[in-house]
């Protein structure tokens, strides 16, 4: 079942703490967050995106331990949740682990074809594994079903990212070529 039928399911107040919840989350207050989960968990116990909402609080605090434990129990209530599933796939990309991760992302979009964080994960891994054409092809798919983001690091100048040095070539060539025609 996706997200919004199960946030539909509860009641309103539920789903207002949910909000606030991911509000927390998003905005990187996760103890709030994980206090807003907790609270939700003790009356809904059963809430499979919970288990996926509060899995991201340790996933960024690099507790991958903790953070599978959730995700494996939202997929005991739900095998095919989707959202649980690429996390795992996430954490297994962290952890090193590109072959498992990109199981993950497939089985995610086995189960949901417009499913775009799978799409952008493996469109990721396959930028990272130099495979241009299929990190396109994904994130192509992504921006399609409305998930589009690329991680990338401000530290290292565009310049020395694979690939960039033939198109700066082939830009010196360019310029150098039409000064020479220009006399």
């Amino acid at each position: 079942m996706k997200e919004a039928k199960y946030i539909e399911s509860q009641s309103k107040e539920i789903q207002e703490k949910y909000k606030k919840g991911i509000e927390y989350l998003e905005t990187g207050e996760h103890e709030k967050a994980e206090d807003v989960f907790a609270e939700i968990y003790e009356t809904v116990p059963n809430f499979v995106p919970l288990y996926n909402k509060w899995a991201i609080i340790y996933i960024h605090r690099k507790d991958y331990q903790k953070a599978r434990e959730l995700l494996l129990e939202a997929l005991s209530i739900d095998k095919k949740y989707t959202p649980a599933i690429t996390n795992l796939g996430n954490i297994l990309r962290e952890l090193g682990d590109r072959v498992k991760a990109k199981e993950c992302y497939f089985k995610a979009i086995e189960i949901d074809e417009e499913y775009g964080p799978a799409y952008n994960n493996l469109g990721v891994i396959y930028r990272e594994e130099g495979n241009y054409t299929e990190s396109v092809k994904c994130l192509k798919k992504a921006k399609k079903y409305h998930s589009y983001f690329v991680k990338y690091d401000e530290e290292r100048p565009f310049y020395k990212e694979p690939g960039c040095l033939l198109v700066l070539i082939i830009a010196a060539l360019l310029i150098v070529f039409f000064i020479i025609l220009q006399r």
